[in-house]
């Protein structure tokens, strides 16, 4: 059985490093943006770069905040300071469209999400931070936007699992410690206060059980000030504290969802044990010389990638392939 690995760190940014992503297709590719107007492909069983695309002709206006690739990997989507959402074709590396006026367009990474279960929908954080800008890939103009959804900036978005209450509904959270499920229409179904300033939402990955006995009690941890995870109609039930006065900025569970990664200020990528009932801490997996914006695991679980202002990504080998919630893996 293959063993964690060693950390690598690879430095092909001339600028600070705002988002990582991995294809949701090819086990082993994946992606990075950052302060140099760049798009990054890499692999992650060579550790190497492949190749960049450059957004736009003047880099120094097109700084990449976030990156996603959709539902079917063919595409990326980044998202810009210059309030502009960007499609790349990953084959060819042309830019497919560009959506002006569609981001928010803040100095730290943004919320970004694509669409799970479909290779056309993209949702970024609107240009006056506080409501949603939704985008159909196939069409040239913005979809639809939701004005105001919060009171404060919204830091981060993703997509909830059929399996919640919730159908065909988003997870925000905004700076002031507010997290809402709402639809794409901008109807909110469900608000909540983490008593916390939230940079980062992110949901348990297994299908929605309210009892533990069940098997995992299903969450929605948000990252800020702290950590805490929150069960629908039982109210926060934890606070993880490791990370002291640094602040959070990503929470990442692996697809079976027994192991939460969190990165923060200082540069430390730090991992917990799940349980039921509690998290416990494992202790710091490795280090950046500059504070962490951004993390994401493969799809099997083989490989973490970490995204710093020291103007590199990490990339660790954590161990075999691992295949969903049933635990079961590939004997490499």
């Amino acid at each position: 059985m293959q063993q964690e690995g060693t950390p690598r760190f690879l430095k092909f940014h001339q600028g600070s490093v705002r988002g990582v992503a991995f294809s949701p297709r090819d086990r082993y590719l994946f992606c990075s943006g950052g302060y140099d107007g760049k798009v990054n492909l890499y692999s992650a069983l060579r550790m190497e770069w492949l190749l960049d695309y450059q957004i736009e002709l003047m880099p120094q206006m097109n700084n990449v905040n976030a990156v996603r690739f959709t539902s079917d990997g063919s595409r990326i989507v980044a998202a810009t300071n210059a309030r502009r959402l960007v499609v790349i074709d990953v084959e060819t590396g042309d830019r497919l469209l560009a959506y002006d006026n569609c981001a928010f367009s803040g100095r730290d990474r943004t919320g970004l999400a694509t669409d799970p279960s479909g290779p056309n929908l993209a949702i970024s954080v609107a240009v006056n931070g506080k409501g949603l800008t939704l985008v159909d890939l196939r069409m040239p103009l913005p979809l639809d936007y939701v004005n105001d959804l919060h009171g404060s900036i919204i830091r981060d978005i993703c997509f909830v699992p059929s399996s919640w209450p919730w159908q065909n509904s988003i997870l925000t959270g905004s700076s002031d410690g507010t997290c809402k499920v709402s639809s794409p229409d901008g109807r909110v179904l469900h608000a909540f206060q983490t008593g916390h300033a939230v940079n980062t939402v992110c949901i348990t990955p297994e299908p929605f059980t309210r009892n533990a006995a069940d098997g995992f009690c299903s969450l929605i941890m948000s990252g800020g000030d702290l950590v805490s995870s929150y069960v629908p109609d039982s109210g926060v039930q934890e606070f993880l504290k490791e990370h002291k006065d640094s602040p959070i900025w990503k929470l990442r569970y692996t697809s079976n969802g027994s192991t939460l990664y969190s990165v923060c200020d200082g540069g430390i990528l730090r991992r917990y044990r799940r349980y039921p009932d509690h998290h416990e801490y494992l202790g710091e997996v490795y280090r950046h010389r500059g504070d962490i914006q951004d993390l994401d695991v493969s799809p099997y679980d083989e490989y973490i990638i970490t995204a710093s202002k020291d103007r590199s990504v990490g990339v660790l080998l954590l161990g075999s392939p691992n295949h969903g919630f049933t635990e079961y893996i590939d004997l490499t």
